[in-house]
C-alpha cells in the first residue's frame, strides 16, 4: 500500500534531507508549498475574472488547511498520550471555512446574487488543502485538475443554456417614464409575456430616470442578444444588462 510519505514528491524531500532538514520537517515544508501553489492556481482563475477573493486569499486558505492537517498529524503521532479522532481538525476546517465563503456572497442593486461560485471554490480549496496536509498529494492535485476542467466546461454549457432559455431577466434604466411604457409596448408587440416587473427607484442615475428589473417569458426560443440589441435601439435608454 502507498504510505502518506510515499505520496509526496520523493525527490523534493530527498533534496531537503541532503540539506540537513529532518524528514518530518521536509515533509511538512513540501506539503505547505504544494498547498500554497494549488490554492494560488485556483485563486488565479478567480482573480482574472475580477472576483472578490483572488490569488492571495485562495493560497492562504489552502495553505492554512494544509497546516491544520500537518499539525493534526504531528499531535496524533508525536504527542504523548494524545487521544481523540485524528480527523476532527479536518471537520473543523470544512465547517469553519463557511465564514469566508459567506463574506464573498453579495446581492447587487439589481437583485443579482454574486459570489456563490467563489464561495464554493473556497470550500473546495480547503478540501484540497486537507488532502495535501494528510499526505494525499495525488488527491489534492487531481482535485485541482478536475476543478479547472469542470470550471471551463460548465461555463461553456451554462452560456449555451442561458442563451437558448425561454426565460430572460433584465435590469433596465430609462430617462423617463415614457421609456418604460415604450418598453412594455415592445414586449407586447413581440408577444413576450412579462412575468414580473419590479421598480428600482433607489438605483436611478438621475431624478427623472425610471429603473426596473424585468423577468419575462419569450414564448419560444429566441436569441437573448438580439432582444437586447433591439432594446438598445430604443430612445431614452440609459442602461441595460441581462441578469
Amino acid at each position: 500500500t502507498l504510505s502518506l510519505h510515499d505520496a509526496l514528491p520523493i525527490s523534493a524531500i530527498a533534496f531537503l534531507e541532503t540539506q540537513g532538514v529532518p524528514t518530518p520537517f521536509a515533509t511538512a515544508i513540501i506539503r505547505l508549498l504544494l498547498g500554497s501553489i494549488c490554492g494560488g492556481l485556483i485563486g488565479l482563475e478567480r482573480e482574472v475574472k475580477g472576483r472578490p477573493a483572488g490569488l492571495k486569499t485562495f493560497s492562504l486558505v489552502c495553505m492554512g488547511a494544509t497546516l491544520v492537517m500537518v499539525t493534526n498529524e504531528f499531535i496524533y503521532v508525536n504527542v504523548a498520550n494524545s487521544t481523540g479522532d485524528s480527523a476532527r481538525m479536518a471537520a473543523q476546517v470544512i465547517s469553519g471555512i463557511g465564514f469566508l465563503g459567506a463574506g464573498t456572497i453579495m446581492t447587487t442593486g439589481n437583485d443579482r446574487v454574486k459570489g456563490l461560485t467563489t464561495a464554493a471554490a473556497l470550500w473546495v480549496t480547503a478540501a484540497i488543502g486537507i488532502a495535501i496536509g494528510t499526505g494525499f498529494c495525488f488527491g489534492g492535485i487531481a482535485g485541482l485538475i478536475v476543478l479547472y476542467l469542470s470550471s471551463f466546461t460548465y461555463r461553456y454549457i451554462d452560456a449555451v443554456i442561458v442563451a437558448k432559455s425561454r426565460i430572460m431577466r433584465i435590469y433596465v434604466e430609462g430617462e423617463s417614464e415614457e421609456f418604460m411604457l415604450n418598453l412594455v409596448g415592445f414586449f407586447q408587440k413581440n408577444e413576450i409575456r412579462i412575468i414580473s416587473l419590479v421598480r428600482k427607484d433607489e438605483n436611478k442615475w438621475f431624478l427623472k430616470d425610471s429603473a426596473a428589473t424585468i423577468e419575462m417569458d419569450l414564448g419560444r426560443k429566441r436569441s437573448h442578444l438580439e432582444i437586447l440589441d433591439e432594446i438598445r435601439k430604443m430612445k431614452e435608454l440609459r442602461y441595460i444588462e441581462e441578469v
